[in-house]
């Protein structure tokens, strides 16, 4: 009994010995398989052409580079972004698909979220009362991430979600990234920011 039980751990230790490789690249395999599918988001694609909607069905109240006073600088500032006029608690949802890189609270606004949607283009979502999404997670367009209900932004008075759009580490209108997609937004941010480095004109809609 004693010799057979010797015999069989003998021949376990021989296989394994001579498959090591084998079971070692399985095992790797296996591992990122399962990170793969369990643990890393999907992947944030630079060249996907699905184009941005509004994060929250309402009015646009302020819009994009206009003038608004801070009380606490007692000068004028330019507006960032577009101010999207709500209700207490109405849903806020991702203009398009990426992943949650901040949650937290900024000076002016309170409590914001921003996504990323690719290496050059981040949305941010500001003026929230509650926020639904965690930084790290990977969100669908459409998805409601937050709520909208604070009161402390000095560009608008009322309830309103303030959206904005960073393409490059600089703020663009988003009315306009609403209307084109992510296949031709190089070329749109060129031809309305440097037009004298073309010898074509930006076609903007009538």
């Amino acid at each position: 009994m004693v010799k057979t039980r010797f015999m069989i751990l003998r021949k376990i230790e021989y296989y394994i010995h001579k498959f090591k490789n084998i079971i070692i690249k399985f095992l790797i395999f296996f591992i990122l398989f399962l990170l793969t599918f369990t643990v890393l988001p999907p992947p944030v694609y630079s060249d996907y052409k699905t184009p941005f909607i509004i994060p929250l069905n309402g009015d646009i109240v302020t819009g994009f580079r206009e003038s608004y006073p801070y009380t606490e600088k007692d000068r004028n500032l330019k507006h960032t972004g577009i101010d999207i006029e709500g209700e207490l608690g109405q849903k806020v949802v991702a203009a398009g698909n990426g992943i949650v890189s901040y949650c937290g609270f900024s000076p002016i606004g309170g409590r914001t979220l921003v996504i990323k949607h690719n290496e050059k283009i981040r949305t941010t979502y500001l003026n929230l009362l509650q926020i639904y999404a965690a930084t790290g997670t990977y969100v669908k367009q459409g998805e409601i991430i937050a709520c909208i209900g604070a009161l402390d932004d000095p560009s608008n008075p009322g309830y309103h979600l303030h959206f904005g759009v960073i393409y490059e580490n600089k703020y663009i209108d988003p009315v306009d990234l609403l209307e084109i997609d992510y296949s031709s937004i190089s070329r749109f941010i060129y031809l309305k920011y440097f037009p004298d480095d073309f010898s074509f004109t930006s076609q903007r809609r009538s």
